[in-house]
């Protein structure tokens, strides 16, 4: 029996598949299982597929007659001989030990299920790729590392949205399956509902361990999103009836989140959906019947939220515009960066995590502008990082006589600004930016410019 079996559900991913399939098959686990579930790719993705089964016998390809993600795991679930079963995008990339350190952390606790921490991360033109830590898969942080009882524990449902972060023993999902309507978005919801009301052992580590792709394309990018929503949560509904009323509870509460959670990838796409009205009434009608019924209780909520549950009857758009708005107060910072750069040439003095997050952001408005970075660290000299060379901050002085200087460091901004004042900088070049790493704005075509009051 292998220790675990992989599904890989796929289709028209060849952006993504190679290095999906290096990730996967060069895990240091042993006795592994991979299979992965094909529903007629038609760019090539077959192909490179079965390149990669005919150098290494686990790789067993399934071909789907459906293109639905929930259909293609179902069949993954069915033909699985593993111990246990995880399950990775095929346009995500995992750690090399990621399925050494679950099934270990399972086995030894003798646990039905087991989930990693993650990071989020967006593909830059040049093929780099920029992060943002996820971390666990559940909010309160002081549970990772313990075993739970997911069953007993209703209020995990309105964190544990992930399927694939984890591990799952191969009987608990005997009598688990996927939702199988079209496409690829939120299927795994009434999956995770079941899993979490049904197991009795159960741990969340803190260990990064998965990478998620985070792509404009991406279905819940699109006003289609609010009917993949309400498909999944009415195809769940046979299966609430029968559960307790706190399951119940749980289940209503994680649909106004994700539906707030569209409103904000709405915002991201910078256009309200008209063409979603429909749909968002419909789930608008559910709430506030779950609310009369009791089973949605506005007083978990914050203030916020309660008042944009008001405007889901009323006034849609309204909760559109508050999530721009949300969006323009994280913007601001870059909008104004924007305006002292001006025309000039660009110099970011630090290439770490931040100050490769915002030559990412301004290659997308002033990538003409952008000349080098500058970091202290002798290591990194004249080495290229994001297509821009690393040069000694006194190079870049003396080669870039009237740049700007941007400054993204969260512990040595007042030294960095003192070493380029003692070099010859006069400080109207120097433009110190607020540490931050969001990546919707850089899914973002335009940042929004104008904040309302």
């Amino acid at each position: 029996m292998p220790k675990v079996t992989v599904i890989m559900p796929s289709l028209n991913v060849i952006m993504y598949i190679r290095p999906c399939m290096e990730s996967v098959l060069g895990q240091s686990l042993e006795n592994m299982e991979i299979l992965a579930i094909d529903a007629g790719s038609t760019d090539g993705t077959l192909d490179v597929l079965q390149e990669y089964a005919s150098k290494d016998s686990r790789l067993k390809i399934i071909n789907s007659d459906k293109m639905s993600y929930g259909y293609q795991v179902n069949i993954g679930l069915q033909k699985a001989s593993g111990e246990y079963i995880g399950i990775v995008e095929t346009d995500d990339i995992i750690e090399e030990d990621m399925f050494e350190v679950l099934y270990s952390t399972a086995v030894d606790n003798n646990l039905e299920y087991v989930k990693s921490g993650f990071q989020q991360f967006v593909e830059l033109s040049d093929g780099q790729r920029q992060y943002q830590a996820g971390g666990t898969c559940i909010y309160e942080k002081e549970l990772a590392g313990q075993i739970l009882s997911p069953k007993d524990m209703p209020e995990l449902a309105i964190q544990d949205y992930y399927l694939w972060a984890g591990i799952y023993r191969r009987d608990l999902l005997e009598n688990i399956r996927l939702s199988e309507t079209p496409g690829a978005a939120f299927q795994d919801i009434g999956f995770i509902y079941q899993v979490l009301s049904q197991t009795a052992r159960a741990m969340y580590i803190e260990k990064e361990l998965y990478y998620y792709r985070q792509t404009e394309g991406n279905s819940s990018f699109h006003c289609k999103g609010f009917t993949y929503l309400l498909q999944e949560y009415e195809q769940l509904e046979s299966i609430l009836e029968h559960q307790p009323y706190v399951w119940k509870c749980a289940y209503y509460e994680r649909l106004f989140q994700q539906t707030l959670g569209r409103f904000e990838r709405m915002a991201v796409s910078g256009k309200y959906w008209q063409e979603a009205e429909m749909d968002i009434s419909r789930i608008s009608g559910r709430l506030r019947k779950a609310k009369q019924e009791g089973y949605l209780q506005l007083r978990k909520f914050s203030m916020y939220e309660q008042l944009l549950y008001e405007q889901l009857f009323c006034a849609p758009e309204k909760i559109y515009d508050y999530y721009r708005q949300v969006l323009c107060v994280e913007a601001e910072p870059f909008v104004k960066l924007l305006k002292k750069i001006g025309g000039r040439d660009i110099v970011i003095f630090g290439c770490g995590k931040y100050g490769r997050f915002v030559q990412a952001l301004l290659s997308r408005h002033v990538a003409g502008q952008l000349r080098v970075f500058c970091d202290n660290d002798p290591g990194l000299h004249h080495k290229v990082v994001q297509n821009m060379e690393v040069v000694p901050p006194d190079a870049a002085c003396a080669i870039y006589k009237k740049a700007v200087f941007v400054l993204s460091n969260f512990n040595h901004i007042d030294a960095m600004k003192a070493q380029l004042m003692e070099m010859g900088i006069e400080e109207e070049r120097i433009i110190i930016n607020r540490p931050i790493i969001d990546l919707r704005l850089l899914m973002m075509q335009d940042l929004p410019k104008e904040r309302r009051t």
